[in-house]
């Protein structure tokens, strides 16, 4: 693999916070897919949706790049989310609470682009610090 681990997670998940959620198209191979825990696989298009509604209820969340590690076929990367709840999210109301939200991703990569993202995120840990479950 012929990309830098670092340089390349950044790119990819910076330009998702630049974009409020929309992929970095020219980071993405036409037959991109996304496998989040927790969600049906999604395409894309529909991987930019999922991320303008995260983004919609959280308007100041920003990815940092913890640890990108190359992989036989791409990058795996380990990120923080942080961000204050401020919109809509998913039918929750805005509670004004941050959240810090750790994630692990593995990016399967080809000719620069990313074929295939396999992610989990602590979604019950964002639940807990927005305060819609109790800690």
């Amino acid at each position: 693999m012929a990309v830098d681990p670092i340089d390349f997670a950044t790119r990819f998940f910076k330009g998702q916070d630049e974009r409020k959620g929309l992929l970095v198209p020219e980071l993405c191979a036409p037959n991109y897919q996304a496998n989040i825990v927790g969600f049906p696989t999604m395409d894309a298009a529909n991987h930019g949706a999922f991320g303008q509604a995260f983004y919609a209820g959280f308007p100041d969340i920003y990815h940092t790049i913890d640890e990108a590690r190359a992989t036989d076929d791409g990058i795996a990367v380990r990120f923080t989310l942080r961000g204050t709840h401020t919109g809509l999210f998913m039918g929750i109301p805005a509670t004004g609470n941050t959240v810090t939200v750790p994630a692990m991703v593995l990016l399967s990569i080809t000719d620069g682009q990313v074929t295939d993202l396999r992610a989990m995120f602590d979604r019950l840990g964002m639940m807990q610090q927005i305060g819609v479950i109790p800690s």
